[in-house]
């Protein structure tokens, strides 16, 4: 085994502890509103629950320290390695850069409050500086947040390697308050540099690669299918490197087709859900599943790799995603249907 990542592999299959199990998340399901954080508070999660229940009060409270416990899970990954996995580590964690940005961004056109966008922010709150020795830092989202108007944040995030393309983005956001669509040029660039970022080392890194293309053809299924659901006949904008042809893409975007027959996954259940209400959101998490079945128990195999690295930050995802679920089936009523659809952490263990 090769030095560079032996050592990583230790401390990550040590940290691997912090995860729950599927019987503590099914426990956990089963809990009311007022024993969910309880239970929550005699896990690994107590950290945070500690460190944010003096400044932040229900349902809030729930949603900050499952945002800063997986990012400070994620930043040990990140802080631990070194050689050709640290560039894509980076590289990778840059995606929830550009999420908060959105958020940010979101927030000041809907003219929501400073605590109500930071409490959603991904941000790895137990470091005083830096996010992730590489991201923007927990001092600059704060100055992004206190910024009045969309042109406001746009300038203070140039200094950062996408800022081009928001300032790209500026125009098409004041004329159609559409940050996503918008922001379609940042997501691009992202993309560009993850796969740039990306290098043989050990020789067993192919299912990384394949990973990472099948994760350009979610976004650009997601970009035609929104192009569909308009109903503009605009040309699909797609990024590139993924393992979808162009113009299996078009057909998807035209409508000219069903968009079962040309998307190469199992989702019948997520398709039906969108053919009924509409939200694109139910493909995308579809898929998102059918990834994580996919390549997850693949990378968990793979020991002193980098599928073994992606794999620890794939299951903090997948953690966090499942406990909210749990949390918002628990406030909101959301049916069955719509929590397996999303649910992930079963692939994961």
């Amino acid at each position: 085994m090769d030095a560079t990542y032996t050592g990583l592999y230790g401390r990550l299959k040590a940290l691997s502890q912090d995860f729950l199990t599927r019987d503590t998340l099914y426990q956990l399901e089963g809990k009311s509103k007022e024993d969910f954080l309880h239970m929550l508070s005699n896990t690994s999660y107590r950290e945070e629950i500690d460190a944010f229940s003096s400044a932040y009060k229900m349902p809030d409270l729930v949603e900050i320290v499952l945002n800063a416990h997986m990012m400070k899970m994620v930043g040990k990954v990140i802080r631990y390695a070194s050689g050709p996995a640290r560039e894509l580590l980076f590289a990778y964690a840059q995606k929830w850069d550009i999420d908060n940005i959105k958020l940010i961004l979101y927030s000041k056109i809907l003219n929501y409050d400073i605590s109500s966008t930071d409490v959603f922010l991904l941000v790895d709150r137990s470091l005083p500086l830096g996010m992730l020795g590489g991201a923007i830092s927990k001092e600059d989202y704060s100055n992004l947040i206190n910024q009045k108007t969309v042109e406001e944040v746009v300038e203070l995030a140039v200094k950062y390697w996408y800022g081009t393309k928001l300032l790209e983005a500026v125009n098409s956001i004041k004329s159609t308050s559409d940050v996503d669509k918008s922001m379609f040029r940042l997501e691009q660039a992202y993309y560009e540099n993850l796969l740039y970022k990306f290098r043989f080392y050990n020789g067993d890194e192919g299912p990384v690669i394949e990973f990472l293309r099948e994760l350009i053809d979610l976004r650009n299924i997601i970009n035609a299918i929104a192009v569909r659901s308009e109903r503009n006949n605009e040309a699909i904008e797609r990024i590139n490197g993924g393992l979808i042809k162009e113009g299996t893409l078009a057909s998807i975007a035209s409508g000219s087709s069903e968009i079962r027959t040309k998307i190469p996954y199992e989702i019948d259940d997520a398709i039906k859900l969108y053919e009924k209400e509409g939200f694109i959101s139910y493909i995308e998490m579809a898929i998102y599943r059918e990834l994580y079945k996919k390549y997850a128990p693949l990378f968990r195999r793979s020991a002193a790799s980098l599928s073994y690295i992606l794999y620890f930050i794939l299951r903090s995802e997948a953690e966090r995603q499942e406990i909210r679920l749990l949390w918002f089936k628990r406030n909101y009523d959301i049916t069955a249907e719509k929590i397996n659809l999303m649910r992930m952490s079963e692939y994961m263990q």
